[in-house]
């Protein structure tokens, strides 16, 4: 939400709106250095009990925001709330995981991340008309109340889920280090990378090539939160089992859509066709290779494993962004933005086919250890 408000903040704080911008970059930090960390930390806590703090300490974070009365006030808010946002992601795949028969686990990892994806696609447009409207401090007792709701439905509804026998420090990094699993990394640092490198510049594409009015980038954005949520429900229908022999497929889809951009951008309809295809392939394989990496490591690794990929994640984000504006800063076209970042996924296509030739951990059950 803060990226839609960072005009408001600059002004009412005193900075320079590139300042009010280093809010989302010391958050981003945050996100991809402090999950691992906390989760090693945090790695003897009870699952339900600490799915629950991080709810809390998000709450608490936003109405710390709300109150703010300088920048460095509401940098120590947002970084809370980016160490409760990190925290969560992978606590919230182990209890859903663990909360399921195996054969349910990849659409119930599915369903955290399709409201991951559905947050932020609305958070931009909501905030934005939320500070506009009212203030960008209401903007954020708005989010103090959603995290309360959240904190609510974990208590009310969340299954006691007891933490696993803790793996030392050095086995989880030895876990880590294994091949299969760093290979299921490079899939998400590759793919996202190309990913978000082409879907940081959507909105100049959609205007500058496609020629569509405000409104109607608009509703290409409203298609493409429509196909993540597609995404998702198609990653639902993958059985563990079968991940592997699905990534592949997914990551080449992806791959094969961005190689596409230059024919799909100057046809309008084809241009929101495929905007909604690009989000449907995303979030396609982010939950497929967040399942298959918690499958490949213990009980007592699996939060680990699952912050170090979402670290992995804001790091490909960072990079994304970064390689979509070198691609205009040398002169090309928005629409090209996409070949260009293909190449990076169609290396990670090449390391899923590898995944696939990995053979499954005999007798893992992901999640089942964790339950009582």
């Amino acid at each position: 939400m803060l990226v839609g408000l960072l005009p408001q903040v600059a002004a009412d704080l005193g900075v320079s709106v590139p300042a009010a911008g280093q809010l989302v970059t010391a958050y981003m930090i945050v996100v991809t250095v402090g999950g691992p960390v906390a989760a090693v930390l945090t790695r003897r806590l009870p699952r339900r009990e600490l799915l629950a703090g991080t709810m809390a300490l998000a709450a608490v974070s936003a109405v710390a925001s709300a109150m703010s009365t300088s920048y460095a006030m509401l940098l120590s808010a947002r970084l809370g709330s980016a160490l409760a946002q990190a925290l969560f992601m992978a606590v919230a795949s182990q209890v859903a995981m663990a909360a399921v028969p195996p054969e349910r686990q990849t659409v119930a990892v599915a369903r955290i991340f399709g409201g991951f994806a559905l947050a932020t696609v609305l958070g931009l447009p909501l905030g934005s008309l939320i500070g506009e409207a009212y203030g960008w401090p209401v903007t954020f007792v708005v989010v103090a109340g959603m995290a309360t709701v959240g904190l609510l439905g974990v208590v009310v509804f969340c299954p006691r889920i007891a933490a696993a026998p803790p793996a030392g420090v050095r086995d989880s990094v030895g876990a880590l280090l294994r091949r299969p699993v760093l290979a299921g990394l490079g899939v998400t640092l590759l793919a996202l990378t190309g990913f978000v490198a082409a879907f940081t510049y959507v909105a100049p594409m959609l205007r500058t090539v496609t020629g569509l009015s405000p409104g109607w980038v608009s509703v290409g954005l409203v298609g493409y939160g429509l196909g993540t949520i597609a995404g998702n429900l198609l990653a639902g229908r993958v059985r563990p089992d079968a991940i592997t022999r699905r990534l592949p497929l997914a990551v080449g889809a992806l791959a094969l859509l961005l190689l596409a951009q230059p024919l799909l951008l100057p046809v309008a309809p084809l241009a929101l066709v495929g905007l909604a295809l690009l989000g449907a392939a995303a979030f396609l394989v982010v939950p497929l290779v967040q399942t298959w990496l918690m499958g490949q490591v213990d009980a007592g690794t699996t939060g680990l494993v699952a912050a170090v990929n979402i670290s992995v994640a804001g790091a490909a984000g960072a990079l994304g962004a970064v390689l979509g504006g070198a691609v205009l800063a040398v002169g090309l076209s928005a629409a090209w933005i996409g070949p260009v970042a293909a190449v990076s996924v169609l290396a990670a296509t090449t390391v899923a086919a590898g995944i696939a030739r990995v053979p499954a951990p005999i007798g893992r059950t992901p999640g089942a250890l964790l339950r009582r």
